[in-house]
């Protein structure tokens, strides 16, 4: 049987390491005309997983590599708010909090900053007796 009519529907985007689009989904169908006379439809959605490995709807683009992640993985460093994906996000966060999200250049300044101020008050309490909270 002859087709009719086909479609063929693409959601791309653009991604600007290879200068082409990305495909994230495509769809084709096709109109036939059936032997009984009727006009029969079929079709077929393709969806292709995100960098991630997941399939869900995309978050955004890591700033770090530029991997494409869905929005369960998909997040903004705490600090400078750059998109970074699952892979390089580094936690933080003390115990009965929720961790946050820092990408390596701010994960590196918080901890350091975090450590001097540890040492500082080691060599404060040499001197000055605190209270415990």
């Amino acid at each position: 049987m002859k087709p009719l009519r086909r479609k063929n529907k693409r959601n791309v985007t653009f991604d600007p390491d290879t200068g082409q689009d990305r495909i994230w989904q495509s769809e084709q169908s096709q109109d036939i005309l059936s032997s009984e006379g009727s006009v029969d439809s079929d079709g077929i959605v393709r969806k292709y997983f995100k960098d991630c490995g997941c399939d869900g709807d995309i978050g955004g683009r890591c700033f770090e590599c530029g991997a494409v992640s869905c929005q369960n993985c998909h997040g903004r460093c705490s600090i400078c708010q750059k998109p970074i994906c699952m892979h390089h996000s580094h936690f933080l966060g003390k115990e009965g909090t929720e961790k946050q999200r820092f990408c390596a250049t701010c994960h590196d300044a918080f901890s350091r900053k975090q450590k001097l101020a540890k040492v500082g008050l080691f060599f404060m309490s040499l001197f000055i007796e605190m209270e415990e909270k």
